[in-house]
C-alpha cells in the first residue's frame, strides 16, 4: 500500500472518532439541518446538496437573512493541502458555522450566531 493511502486511512479514522451523530448535536439549527438536508439521503451530488441547502435557508427566514450566505467546499480531506485550506476557512473570523462531513464541508457566514464547528457522521 502507498503511504498516501495509509495517511488517508489514518485521517479518516481520526475524523470518525471525532464525528457526531445527530443525537449528539446540541445546536437546534445544526440538528434541523442534519434532519432536513443530510439524513437518509444516500449519496448526494453537490448540485442536489446545494439545492437542499438553499431550500433550508429559505424555509428558515427567522434564522437566516439576506446578508447571510453559505458555501460548500468539496474534497476537504483529499490531501494535506486541502485540509489546511479547510482549516483556514474554518478559522476565518467571518465564518460563524462550519460543518465537516468528510467528503465536503459547509461554511456559513451569519453575524447573529456565535462561532461553532461541527464534525458530522453522514
Amino acid at each position: 500500500m502507498s503511504s498516501h493511502f495509509n495517511l488517508m486511512i489514518i485521517r479518516y479514522l481520526k475524523y470518525r472518532r471525532k464525528a457526531q451523530g445527530r443525537y449528539r448535536l446540541h445546536s437546534p439549527l445544526v440538528f434541523d439541518l442534519y434532519e432536513k438536508v443530510l439524513k437518509n439521503k444516500g449519496r448526494l451530488s453537490y448540485e442536489e446538496l446545494e439545492e437542499r441547502l438553499k431550500a433550508f435557508v429559505i424555509d428558515n427566514t427567522l434564522i437566516f437573512n439576506d446578508k447571510d450566505y453559505f458555501m460548500i467546499v468539496k474534497g476537504i480531506h483529499r490531501d494535506k493541502a486541502s485540509e489546511a485550506s479547510w482549516k483556514g476557512l474554518v478559522s476565518n473570523e467571518k465564518v460563524s458555522l462550519s460543518i465537516d462531513c468528510w467528503h465536503f464541508g459547509m461554511i456559513f457566514v451569519m453575524k447573529r450566531i456565535k462561532k461553532e464547528h461541527y464534525i458530522l457522521k453522514i
